[in-house]
C-alpha cells in the first residue's frame, strides 16, 4: 500500500468516532481467558508478590492475568493449562525461523556442548558472526557486540559524538530507540516529550532533538541552524521504515534525503535496524531502500532472540573511535564500551546460523508471502463488514489500522484523552484475539515468520472476525 492511501485511510480513521468494546463484552473475554488458564492465574498472583506489575515482558496482555507459557515450536505456543496459541508476535519481531527452530536448536546444543556463554574470551564463533554480517551488510566495516538493542543505540550516539566532537542527536517524534535516559524522550506517539521520562534528569535531554515525523523542511533548519552553534549535531537516528515500525509511515524518498542532508551538514546517519534487519531484507533496511548509513544498529533479531543481544557496526574510521580499554586509548578521545557478556559465544553462534539459516531457507520472502496473503484477507474482511480499517505490511511486518492511537494529535490537548482510549480500544482486540488462540503485538500489528501457513492466518482471520462482530454493536460511524 503506497504512502498517500495509507495516510488518507488514517484520515479517515481519526475522523472516525468510536466508543470501543461494550465493557459487558469484554467482561465475558476476561471470563473466557480466566476460565482456560487457572495455572496461569495462580503463577501470575505469585509472580506479581515478587515483579512489578506481576511481568518483565512489556508487550503481553495484563488483563485478567498474564499467561505464562511452558513450550513453543514453530508458529506454536502452548502455556501451562495446556492452551494453545498461533503466534504473531513472534518475540517483537525477532523470531523468523519459527519458535525452536530444529536446524538452529540442534547447532546451539553443540555449541553449548563445548563453551559456556560466560567464556570471556574471544572466540571463532565472532569471526564467524561478524564475517557473516559484513556479507550481508556491506555498511558495517567493523561491529562490536552488546546486550540489547537498548545498549546497541547507546553506544551508537556515544560513538557518534566522539567521532564528530559534536554533541546533538537528532530523531523523529514517535521514534522508539529503546529505553536509555537520552532517547526516552517523544517515543511511540508524536508530541509526547518527557511522557514517559519519568526519574530521567532533564539535563539528560538537552542534547536530543525531536523532529516531526516526516518533516525534512524542519530537519534542514534545525541541521542548519545547530550548525551554526557550539556543539552541533553529532547524528541523526531514525527507523527506516517510519516511527514504531511504520506505523507512522515515511514519505516517499525520506531515508534519501535525510542521507543527503547528513552529508551536506557532515552529520553521521544511524539506522536502527533493530526490528528490519535481516526480516525487510537480508541487508536489513538499508538495502531494501538503497541508502548506506554510517552506522548500524542491531537487536534480538541478530541472534534470533537467543540471549543477549544488540550490536552496532559501521564504517571502519568511525568505529575505530571505540574502546573497553583505558590504557589502549590514553591520550585520545574514545567512545569506551564494555559488557562482560559482550560477543559471548552463544550470541555469536546464534547469530551465524541465524543468518545462514534465513539465507539458506529463503525465510524473508517466504514470511513475507504470509504476510501478504494475510493482509489481503484482513483488507477483504474490512470491506464485508464495511469498516475504514485497513491493512499493510513490509515484507513480513504487518500493520492494520482499526483505531489509530499514535496517529492523534496531542499537542492539541483534546486530543490526548482520545488518544489513550483508542490506545485502550487497541489493548482491547489483542485481549479478544488472545482468547480466540492468537497472540499479536498490541492489537494492531503483528510478525510472520518462516512457518507461518495459510491455515494460520484463516484462523487469524476467523478470530479477528470475533472482534468485528462486537464491534459491530457500537461502531458510530462507518
Amino acid at each position: 500500500m503506497k504512502y498517500e492511501e495509507i495516510k488518507n485511510k488514517i484520515s479517515k480513521i481519526i475522523n472516525n468516532p468510536v466508543k470501543g468494546i461494550p465493557e459487558d463484552e469484554m467482561q465475558k473475554i476476561y471470563h473466557k481467558i480466566a476460565a482456560k488458564s487457572p495455572k496461569s492465574k495462580v503463577l501470575y498472583e505469585d509472580l506479581f508478590e515478587m515483579v512489578p506489575g506481576g511481568s518483565q515482558h512489556q508487550l503481553v496482555i495484563k488483563t485478567p492475568h498474564v499467561v505464562s507459557m511452558k513450550k513453543t515450536l514453530g508458529t506454536r505456543m502452548w502455556d501451562v493449562d495446556d492452551n494453545e496459541y498461533i503466534d504473531y508476535l513472534m518475540s517483537a519481531g525477532a523470531c523468523i525461523l519459527g519458535h525452536s527452530y530444529p536446524p538452529l536448536m540442534e547447532e546451539m546444543i553443540k555449541v553449548l556442548g563445548d563453551l559456556d556463554p560466560n567464556v570471556y574470551w574471544n572466540t571463532e564463533w565472532e569471526n564467524k558472526a561478524i564475517k557473516q554480517i559484513r556479507k550481508c551488510v556491506p555498511s558495517v566495516e567493523k561491529l562490536t557486540y552488546l546486550q540489547s538493542g537498548t545498549e546497541a543505540d547507546m553506544a551508537a550516539i556515544r560513538i557518534a559524538r566522539v567521532f564528530t566532537g559534536k554533541d546533538k542527536i537528532i530523531k523523529f517524534g514517535g521514534s522508539y530507540h529503546g529505553w536509555s535516559d537520552q532517547l526516552t524522550y517523544d517515543i511511540h506517539v508524536p508530541y509526547s516529550g518527557t511522557l514517559d521520562a519519568d526519574g530521567i534528569p532533564r539535563g539528560c535531554l538537552k542534547d536530543t532533538i525531536s523532529i516531526p515525523p516526516n518533516d525534512l523542511q524542519s530537519l534542514e533548519e534545525t541541521l542548519k541552524k545547530q550548525s551554526a552553534k557550539r556543539g552541533g549535531v553529532a547524528a541523526v537516528i531514525v527507523e527506516p521504515l517510519g516511527s514504531e515500525n511504520g506505523a507512522i509511515p515515511i514519505q516517499p524518498g525520506f531515508n534519501k534525503t535525510v542521507r543527503e542532508l547528513c552529508d551536506k551538514y557532515e552529520v553521521l546517519l544511524i539506522f536502527d535496524e533493530v526490528v528490519t534487519g535481516f526480516r525487510l531484507d537480508i541487508g536489513g533496511a538499508q538495502k531494501y531502500f538503497g541508502i548506506k548509513p554510517d552506522l548500524t544498529v542491531f537487536g534480538k533479531l541478530l541472534a534470533h532472540g537467543f540471549p543477549s543481544v544488540g550490536a552496532v557496526g559501521g564504517r571502519r574510521d568511525v568505529m575505530d573511535v571505540v574502546s573497553g580499554d583505558v590504557d589502549e586509548k590514553i591520550g585520545s578521545k574514545y567512545a569506551f564500551i564494555g559488557g562482560t557478556l559482550r560477543g559471548n559465544p552463544l550470541t555469536a553462534a546464534a547469530t551465524y546460523w541465524t543468518i545462514k539459516l534465513i539465507e539458506q531457507e529463503n525465510a524473508i520472502e517466504k514470511a513475507a508471502s504470509m504476510a501478504d496473503d494475510l493482509v489481503k484477507k484482513l483488507n477483504q474482511i474490512f470491506e464485508d463488514h464495511e469498516r475504514p480499517y485497513f491493512a499493510y505490511n513490509h515484507k513480513s511486518i504487518i500493520h492494520y489500522e482499526t483505531y489509530a492511537p499514535v496517529s492523534m494529535d496531542i499537542r492539541d490537548a483534546n486530543n490526548i484523552p482520545n488518544a489513550l482510549f483508542r490506545k485502550k480500544c487497541v489493548d482491547d482486540i489483542a485481549t479478544v484475539m488472545l482468547s480466540e488462540g492468537i497472540i499479536t503485538k498490541y492489537g494492531n500489528r503483528g510478525f510472520t515468520c518462516l512457518q507461518h501457513t495459510i491455515e494460520d492466518n484463516d484462523k487469524f482471520i476467523i478470530a479477528f472476525e470475533t472482534f468485528l462482530l462486537i464491534d459491530a454493536i457500537k461502531i458510530v460511524s462507518a
